[in-house]
């Protein structure tokens, strides 16, 4: 068996900046006149709650595009399909497979969105 310690060493060194850097750049910032640190998903954003609810939405946005795209590419694919029923079982497969991911998607932001209000308004915080 051939080990390659070299790459063993490098994502081991990777690991260890990932997680050691951001503690000695905090450690850093202690003292009287030290900088803050800004939170990088803006004002407001300071619960799991909120980070999760960001995330879904950013993932439904992305999702509603590449469903889009899908749609207008098996559109494109039943035009193209002529005279052949294999294309066209093919075309009229893909728009289905397309309409139910993207019936999934909505259904899992929505329900996201239903989880993460439930429990901001039962732990007594709004976003």
């Amino acid at each position: 068996m051939n080990i390659n310690y070299k790459k063993i060493a490098g994502f081991v060194l990777s690991l260890g900046f990932l997680f050691v850097l951001p503690l000695f750049i905090t450690f850093a910032a202690v003292g009287p006149g030290a900088a803050t640190i800004q939170n990088p998903l803006g004002a407001g954003n300071d619960s799991v709650q909120a980070l999760l609810l960001k995330i879904m939405n950013l993932v439904a946005t992305v999702g509603a595009i590449i469903v889009v795209f899908f749609i207008i590419l098996s559109g494109y694919k039943f035009v193209t399909a002529g005279d052949s029923d294999s294309d066209r079982t093919k075309a009229r497969d893909m728009f289905y497979s397309t309409i139910i991911g993207g019936v999934i998607l909505l259904g899992a932001d929505i329900i996201a969105n239903v989880v993460v209000k439930t429990v901001s308004t039962t732990v007594g915080r709004t976003i």
